[in-house]
C-alpha cells in the first residue's frame, strides 16, 4: 500500500508477544475503536513477531 498523498498523524504499537488470539482480537478491537474515535484512519498495519504496528492518518 502507499502512502503517497496520505497524512500521517501517529503510530499505535501493540505488544502481542505471549498474548493469546483472543486477547490480541480485543486489543486489536479496542484500538480501532480509540483510533475511530479521535476522526483517524489506518493507513497501513504491519507485524513482527513481537508487535503489531498500526500507521494512523487522514486520508
Amino acid at each position: 500500500m502507499s502512502l503517497d498523498g496520505k497524512k500521517i498523524t501517529g503510530v499505535k504499537a501493540l505488544n502481542i508477544n505471549e498474548e493469546s488470539a483472543e486477547a490480541i482480537e480485543k486489543m486489536v478491537a479496542k484500538a480501532i475503536h480509540e483510533i475511530r474515535g479521535e476522526g483517524l484512519e489506518i493507513l497501513e498495519i504491519q507485524t513482527s513477531s513481537d508487535y503489531l504496528i498500526m500507521i494512523l492518518g487522514k486520508g
